[in-house]
């Protein structure tokens, strides 16, 4: 027990002493006078501050044993057994320095008649005492635990926003960067649709600049854009790749990460091959509540150089959102 808590029970137990003492003596009919109160004062000090600190010892040793939060029952068991014992033998203690050393009675009445009325009454108002230190205790642990429950939650979502911010900051360069390939393939082969495929692609970027800020986007939002990508796709692959969409109007009422859509038909564009002989087919539907992107393997037999943000980013952000789980086959 440190000094000030020490501080602050002496003071508690002085004030309930002095409360004690003043309404022991105005109810007694004796004399009253200076002399009287200080002997009322003092056994009373010996009751309250004996089991006052008797009781706030047992508290302490039990909390460093048992959690209220996490043992109640243990921690609920131990008090009752525990405030049970010592307050008998305090208040035992007590009176016997009360009754048989201050006031002088005989011994061998100690346990019979009156005084073991006197005893039970005392045992028993002990308790209720005790009784109520232990319940401010219990509903102390518990308002601190609490706190502490929501002080880890506000750091828990500041660290998973940090985690989510960083992840869609990933997304530009990454985005960027593959497009870009795609141009620098398009300008040799084709000026021409080279030139309609940078128009599209600022179209396109728009959107990835308006999403940035977005944890959510619905279905259809994401579908809308993915539409256009496809046709970009469209402008330098023409019949090798086919795509198709093929969701409910109920469907697009839910809600995706932003761009995850996009990321993946890249993925199945980039290890795949695709010919007008042997065309790459993907297909874009919800089944079981689950937006499903589906392809059929045509693996590239020199595979391109995988930067490993696509499918780590889309899985990293769904963990942080929800507990359901990204699938990939």
């Amino acid at each position: 027990m440190n000094f000030d808590k020490l501080k602050k029970n002496i003071l508690n137990l002085l004030y309930i002493n002095i409360i004690v003492s003043v309404f022991i003596f105005m109810l007694d009919g004796g004399e009253k006078n200076i002399q009287r109160f200080l002997m009322y004062f003092l056994v009373s000090g010996m009751y309250t501050f004996c089991i006052g600190f008797g009781n706030s010892y047992l508290n302490t040793f039990l909390d460093s044993k048992f959690s209220w939060t996490q043992q109640t029952r243990e921690r609920a068991i131990a008090a009752v057994v525990g405030t049970l014992l010592l307050n008998i033998l305090l208040v035992y203690f007590c009176n016997y320095i009360n009754f048989i050393l201050i006031q002088g009675k005989s011994e061998e009445k100690f346990f019979n008649g009156e005084m073991n009325f006197l005893n039970w009454f005392f045992i028993n108002f002990a308790l209720l005492i005790a009784a109520i230190g232990h319940a401010r205790g219990f509903m102390l642990a518990m308002k601190q635990n609490a706190k502490q429950e929501v002080v880890e939650q506000k750091l828990i979502a500041k660290s998973a926003n940090a985690q989510f911010e960083s992840l869609k900051n990933q997304l530009d360069p990454h985005f960027l960067f593959n497009s870009l390939n795609v141009l620098d393939s398009l300008i040799e082969e084709n000026p021409k649709q080279a030139q309609q495929f940078t128009n599209s692609m600022s179209k396109i970027y728009r959107y990835v600049l308006e999403q940035k800020d977005k944890e959510l986007v619905s279905v259809e939002e994401e579908i809308d854009f993915a539409k256009t990508y496809c046709e970009l796709l469209k402008t330098r692959f023409e019949d090798a790749v086919t795509f198709e969409f093929n969701i409910s109007e109920e469907d697009k009422k839910g809600f995706v990460v932003p761009l995850s859509l996009q990321l993946l038909l890249e993925n199945a564009i980039k290890h795949n091959f695709a010919t007008s002989s042997k065309p790459l087919n993907i297909k874009i539907f919800v089944e079981n509540q689950n937006l499903i992107i589906e392809n059929n393997l045509q693996t590239r037999e020199l595979a391109n150089k995988s930067t490993g943000v696509g499918l780590a980013n889309i899985v990293s952000r769904y963990n942080l959102l929800t507990n359901r789980n990204v699938f990939v086959e």
